[in-house]
């Protein structure tokens, strides 16, 4: 009962922008931008280049390591291209990929899967979309496209009826569209419909278990509703497929942390903090109840002082004061 009631409490708080952290008002922005690069058989795609560009005329070239992985940090918002040079003698190639990084949020993520040039779709997509492995080897309608496309543009314009008529357009066009189903999922989320939002993410993952935002969508979801043991499983899987997602971490600590499960709580949010110290900063809050639990009670205070210190107007911060001097004068005290 403790942890439901703490769970509740902490829940209040939270965001509805699902797919990225937003920063203070006061501190600068340094964006993000990370991802896997996959070969046509799902392998990782190492020791290959992938091309940034902006429409700001920021240019950027990395390798991709062991894993696919590559990463370009600090780099200013924009509307960005990701380009992959195919490996040298392999018949492949992937479509440029856009990724919108003037949007909330300082982490972005973007997955690019190589293609078979008999994989080629009878239309490139224009969505702005990353493409994932079960779309490359899919033809989603060029209407179905349009549609997701002008949803995207509705949600960031706040305008959620119109968004979700596109979207329901563009399922109805090609009912795997999986990528639709998770952006239907977060408008649902921003219109306060949570159950109507768990359902499309769940049917995202039936198309494709290991999409990350549905995984992400759905956990999210669970959590807010209470449910944290579910939503545990699916931020974990999620966590896993990409480890640099801070909000999947941030949610994870929550989650636990209403479960009282103090130490794996403090794990994923110090992580979080690792990666994000900025777009994560309310993850202070919860690290400093994760420590009272375990009667770290000098380090929780600091954490609310850390807390307190990057965001001095948070309508809280009178009853943040109070808990931090409270907890001062709690013994025991770590060394």
């Amino acid at each position: 009962m403790r942890g439901k009631l703490l769970g509740a409490c902490r829940l209040v708080g939270i965001s509805l922008l699902l797919l990225s952290v937003s920063p203070p008002a006061y501190t600068q922005a340094r964006i993000t931008v990370s991802g896997r690069v996959f070969l046509p058989d799902n392998q990782a795609a190492i020791q290959v280049t992938v091309n940034i560009s902006g429409q700001n005329g920021f240019n950027a070239s990395t390798k991709t390591d062991e894993r696919g992985g590559y990463r370009f940090q600090d780099i200013p918002p924009a509307l960005y291209n990701l380009v992959v040079v195919p490996p040298q003698n392999a018949r492949c190639y992937a479509d440029p990929v856009s990724v919108d990084t003037t949007r909330d949020g300082t982490l972005f993520t973007a997955d690019i899967f190589l293609r078979n040039p008999a994989e080629a779709p009878l239309q490139k997509p224009r969505s702005g979309q990353v493409i994932s492995a079960r779309e490359a080897g899919q033809h989603i309608p060029g209407d179905a496209r349009k549609a997701y496309a002008k949803a995207q543009k509705y949600r960031e314009q706040k305008k959620l009826d119109a968004a979700l008529a596109e979207l329901d357009k563009a399922i109805s066009l090609y009912p795997d569209y999986f990528q639709a189903l998770a952006e239907r999922g977060i408008v649902q989320i921003n219109a306060g419909r949570l159950k109507e939002a768990l359902r499309d993410f769940n049917k995202a993952i039936e198309i494709i278990p290991e999409y990350e935002p549905a995984l992400s969508g759905a956990g999210y979801c669970l959590l807010t509703m209470g449910e944290y043991q579910e939503s545990i499983g699916f931020l974990e899987k999620a966590a896993g497929l990409d480890p640099t997602h801070t909000k999947n971490l941030l949610f994870l600590g929550i989650a636990n942390l209403a479960l009282s499960r103090w130490e794996k709580a403090q794990g994923a949010l110090e992580e979080a903090l690792r990666l994000d110290p900025a777009g994560a900063v309310s993850a202070h809050m919860y690290l400093a109840d994760a420590l009272a639990g375990q009667h770290l009670y000098r380090r929780a205070a600091d954490e609310i002082h850390i807390y307190l210190e990057k965001n001095p107007a948070a309508p809280n911060a009178d009853r943040l004061r109070q808990r931090e001097k409270y907890l001062r004068g709690q013994r025991p005290q770590e060394p």
